[in-house]
């Protein structure tokens, strides 16, 4: 029985279509401006694949009986390390041939090992740590097999092995920053729209990775894609809370709270009443559209009248959420 809530083609095809709007922005801290066409089509060909089939696998495993969130998971990894070395390849000057062979090996790695760490309970954090520790172990034991068997020289070995399509990417968005740090430094109320952002983010990221990974999960959901892609990028930066100044955070935070308004002052059934009316004028076409690359539960929220948003969701993040889904339909 396919898992519940787990749509795995149209993930699949969600994360590819993530890989695609990267790779196509003029500039972007997650690929290097060199690639070239070519690269691209590729890297985005990929990422679909290996996704799919590593759905369709956990979809149709009748023993493990994961949550749609666990499988979800377990695809994004494989996503997104697919992405990153894909690059790291190309940079590496890896020949097209011996690519994907080693993509398959990183895949099945990430597979097996993020399964194993879910069935015993491994803390999310830890996880994300121990794939990257597997993928960084294959990706250098397959480059050493390329050169044994003669099929890559010891300079290229070297080219691809220190090459970090991750790192640099995290590079520039503590970069970032940094500079809307010393910005903030001087003066707070001073900051430009999108330095006071990144603080709001970086602050963020801060309390979340204080937090149960449910209520962290739950506000995420309340984000849009693009914000909730860098409040995890700064989650897995080390020692954030060492890069920005301690009086910078309280003051974000202190921010962050007063545009909160109090769960008690909220008319959620006016919300929702408010919201179903929306959706019902608005075409199956643009609600499917909107809702492909969110969350599961977020997807039923916009498709299913009925989903029981008062049972699953906080009336905070319940207002948030009708406020983005409006505007995005909105802007349609």
């Amino acid at each position: 029985m396919p898992i519940e809530g787990f749509d795995y083609k149209a993930f699949a095809l969600g994360l590819a279509k993530e890989a695609m709007e990267i790779l196509m922005k003029p500039s972007s801290n997650a690929a290097p401006s060199s690639l070239t066409d070519q690269d691209k089509k590729i890297i985005i060909e990929t990422v679909r694949k290996f996704c799919l089939m590593s759905g369709e696998a956990l979809s149709n495993d009748q023993q493990l009986k994961l949550t749609a969130e666990q499988a979800s998971l377990i695809t994004q990894f494989i996503g997104e390390w697919t992405f990153h070395k894909s690059i790291d390849l190309i940079k590496g000057k890896i020949p097209p041939p011996n690519r994907e062979a080693v993509l398959q090996v990183i895949a099945a790695n990430i597979f097996n090992t993020a399964k194993l760490a879910i069935i015993k309970k491994m803390p999310q954090d830890n996880l994300i740590t121990l794939i990257e520790e597997k993928v960084k172990q294959v990706y250098r034991d397959e480059l050493q097999k390329l050169v044994k068997k003669g099929q890559l020289s010891p300079k290229q070995y070297e080219l691809a092995v220190n090459a970090s399509n991750l790192n640099e990417m995290v590079q520039k968005t503590e970069d970032e920053s940094n500079l809307a740090n010393a910005s903030a430094n001087a003066e707070v109320e001073n900051n430009s729209p999108n330095d006071k952002k990144v603080l709001k983010l970086a602050a963020l990221a801060i309390v979340l990775k204080k937090l149960p990974e449910q209520k962290a999960n739950e506000i995420l959901n309340s984000l849009s894609k693009t914000d909730v892609q860098h409040v995890i990028n700064y989650m897995r930066m080390s020692n954030i809370e060492d890069k920005i100044d301690h009086q910078v955070i309280i003051k974000t935070l202190e921010e962050i709270k007063r545009l909160i308004p109090n769960e008690d002052i909220l008319n959620i059934p006016k919300i929702l009443k408010n919201y179903h009316k929306c959706i019902q004028n608005t075409s199956p076409e643009i609600l499917s559209t909107i809702s492909i690359k969110e969350r599961e539960a977020v997807k039923d929220f916009i498709l299913d009248l009925t989903f029981p948003a008062s049972n699953t969701f906080s009336p905070l993040v319940i207002q948030s959420l009708t406020k983005t889904i409006e505007e995005k339909i909105n802007d349609y």
